[in-house]
């Protein structure tokens, strides 16, 4: 869904509504849709009438030779189907709503690939933030450095790798800038966007400090589509069974007309019935294979509430552990580290530590806060399956809000 100008900032909400809007797999469902619906439609007419014209007693010899003394009957016959059209229609609908079960789970992982590529962007955003404020500094530190080196305080060998650390610093902005850009190109094509339709997008990598309850999240297990595939499919074999039966019964058959004889050229009206012979239980087999498949439904449909069951306490845990990281991270690790870097500066200035401690440092603060955005990422990406397993809304709020750019922003000056 491409756009002549760019949109200056997509959120993931709007991410996620054009990729529903214009998903090119998503496209083909509504002719699927449209083809199931006129099925159901088509299945609630019923057989034709028929009408037969006969000609008898003509054409042969003696008596019989020529037309006159012919009988033409001209008749109308009809089969009684009412309760048999009525379970067609029924087994067409049901088909129609396994068509849009599909396509519910289709989209819930449309939604979820859509989120996983709008977090990839978001996260290199962050990472880029942190990126040029490293290189923002190793420019200050490299001018600080040649003034210390002209007036004969720190060796010309601090100042050689002071230049190096800098040159490390704008390669790691340029491949973070190139890294951006193919996870936009990732991103717009979720909605079928040939280009890049937008500058950035919108949103923190912050972590709530809300615990969320995992009672919560395995009752929606029943919710998810793929366990509502399944218990639907169970009633199409319940239709179909009914209607195996409805066909299988024997269907009177009506035919009325009027008689004409040449011989006396008079009419006469004709009336008939007729009832096809056999037992009700010649389809007993078809019948059996199709409880035997919906047999077939019912343990899958219990075998993937268990897959899905297991899948979400793993992504629980790995939730928990990445907010347990988070909390380590913002709380203990980087602000000791931060301070170790401003004391450990300090002393440098005072000639008391080598410029290799001071720079083996700013790598530890740098890998850090590429670290903790690593570990919000994976949060995300846990939150995105667990919202497509239980169908609950628990990342609308954590990536809606103001950039978390900011907090490196203000944190960069401290590096």
């Amino acid at each position: 869904m491409a756009a002549e100008t760019p949109r200056n900032e997509l959120t993931l909400r709007q991410t996620v509504e054009l990729s529903l809007q214009s998903h090119p797999i998503l496209a083909s469902y509504q002719y699927r849709v449209k083809s199931a619906n006129a099925q159901a439609q088509q299945a609630a007419i019923g057989e034709k009438p028929e009408i037969n014209l006969t000609l008898e007693d003509a054409l042969g010899t003696g008596e019989q030779t020529g037309l006159d003394n012919a009988q033409s009957t001209l008749s109308i016959s009809w089969v009684l189907q009412g309760g048999l059209l009525d379970q067609r229609v029924k087994s067409a609908q049901s088909k129609a709503d396994v068509l849009e079960i599909e396509r519910d789970i289709q989209r819930y992982d449309v939604a979820a690939q859509t989120a996983h590529a709008f977090l990839t962007v978001l996260a290199y955003q962050e990472r880029l933030v942190v990126a040029k404020n490293a290189q923002q500094h190793a420019i200050q530190i490299l001018r600080e450095i040649q003034k210390r080196v002209d007036a004969g305080r720190s060796p010309s060998a601090d100042k050689l790798q002071a230049e190096v650390n800098l040159e490390r610093r704008e390669l790691e902005v340029e491949d973070i800038q190139h890294e951006l850009t193919s996870a936009k190109k990732v991103l717009a094509s979720q909605w079928g966007s040939a280009s890049v339709d937008f500058l950035r997008v919108n949103g923190a990598l912050t972590l709530n400090e809300q615990v969320i309850n995992y009672d919560t999240l395995e009752s929606g297990i029943n919710n998810n589509p793929q366990v509502r595939y399944f218990l639907t499919q169970q009633r199409v074999i319940d239709t179909e069974i009914t209607l195996v039966r409805e066909e299988v019964k024997n269907r009177w058959r009506f035919n009325t007309g009027v008689r004409r004889y040449e011989a006396t050229e008079d009419y006469g009206l004709i009336f008939g019935v007729s009832l096809p012979l056999g037992k009700s239980t010649r389809n007993r087999h078809q019948i059996s294979a199709l409880s035997a498949e919906q047999a077939r439904y019912i343990a899958d449909a219990r075998a993937k509430e268990i897959q899905l069951s297991t899948q979400l306490y793993v992504l629980y845990e790995e939730l928990q552990h990445s907010y347990h990281l988070n909390n380590a991270l913002t709380q203990k690790i980087l602000p000791r580290l931060e301070r170790a870097l401003v004391e450990t500066q300090k002393a440098y200035s005072l000639g008391k530590y080598s410029y290799r401690e001071w720079y083996a440092l700013q790598n530890e603060v740098l890998d850090t806060r590429m670290e903790l955005i690593d570990v919000r990422l994976k949060a995300h990406n846990n939150l995105t399956e667990i919202e497509r397993l239980t169908g609950l809304n628990l990342m609308g709020l954590n990536l809606m809000g103001t950039s978390s750019a900011k907090e490196f922003e203000n944190n960069g000056d401290n590096q």
